[in-house]
């Protein structure tokens, strides 16, 4: 989340977390809120959290180049929903970026949206395949970068393609492909290289706003990436579905199957963006339609 005061030591705010959301299979409690809460009293320690990314598509595209995007591919406003302004983005488009505004009734929305996953989970349904990690408290601020790493690391199959691509995110999901949700955010903690990458950017020239402190005040925002899972049937790349992918929550969020467009010069592509615009629109901005507090970015190829 994006929320203001950071952590007192890892292992100490990790019990307290711990605690604050443990809870058997009825439990309600919102992970976010949870984060947001236990931040909020915490003291200083300027070296543990991450410092916070401005939803600014020429931020986001500095972290994602520093680590391996190609430069073919960059992040780009999202202006509207209307479908001229859709229109106006880049295709294709691999994944979206939403910053939404941590009010009630979203609070209440993902508490609804949390026990009906735990009854899916129950039940053992297929959940979409993805490359998931838990946003712990000790990122600080940093769920504009876990939903950066969520983005990059899912869309690999478009802007890899013929070979490029790599660098240092290519290298942590290969370290990581094995671990579950926890141990792949314990390990990106852990991780220098990218940190640096993200609190270089958040303190980048082109940010539009003064980077906050670490232990400034409250943000009551948080960011989500929305990509494609992997293939449902096979190598079968129509099989990709819409996933949400919020390290607050318990795993990838299934928003059912993407259409696919066709491209100037040939070729079709899955429409991620459009596909992203109709569920922000349902399951965000619906439920406080008096709030205007909500940014979209789209990993796009930049034309020629």
């Amino acid at each position: 989340p994006q929320s203001g005061a950071p952590v007192h030591t890892m292992a100490a705010q990790s019990a307290q977390l711990d605690a604050a959301t443990a809870g058997g299979a009825g439990d309600d409690s919102d992970r976010l809120k949870n984060i947001n809460d236990v931040l909020r009293v915490q003291a200083t320690d300027a070296d543990s959290p991450w410092l916070p990314l401005e939803s600014n598509p020429a931020i986001f595209s500095e972290f994602a180049h520093s680590v391996g995007l190609p430069p073919s591919w960059d992040w780009h406003d999202v202006y509207g929903f209307d479908d001229e302004l859709l229109a106006m983005v880049p295709r294709p488009c691999a994944a979206v970026i939403l910053l939404f505004p941590c009010t009630e009734p979203i609070y209440e929305a993902r508490r609804v949206e949390a026990g009906e996953m735990r009854v899916r989970q129950a039940r053992g349904e297929a959940t979409p395949g993805g490359f998931f990690l838990k946003q712990h408290a000790e990122f600080g601020n940093a769920c504009g970068t876990i939903a950066s790493v969520h983005a990059l690391s899912n869309s690999r199959w478009a802007y890899e393609e013929g070979g490029s691509g790599g660098g240092g995110m290519a290298a942590f999901c290969a370290a990581n492909v094995d671990k579950d949700a926890d141990e792949r955010g314990r390990a990106l903690l852990a991780a220098p290289e990218l940190k640096f990458a993200s609190d270089t950017a958040a303190m980048d020239n082109a940010a539009q706003t003064a980077c906050p402190d670490r232990d400034g005040p409250d943000l009551d925002h948080h960011f989500v990436a929305f990509c494609l899972s992997e293939p449902m049937d096979g190598d079968d790349e129509r099989s990709r579905r819409l996933i949400e992918l919020d390290g607050t929550k318990s795993g990838p969020v299934d928003h059912g199957p993407v259409d696919w467009a066709a491209m100037e010069g040939g070729g079709s592509s899955p429409d991620v963006l459009g596909a992203t615009a109709a569920v922000v629109k349902e399951r965000f901005m619906a439920l406080d339609p008096g709030n205007i507090e909500y940014s979209l970015m789209a990993l796009c190829k930049s034309p020629v």
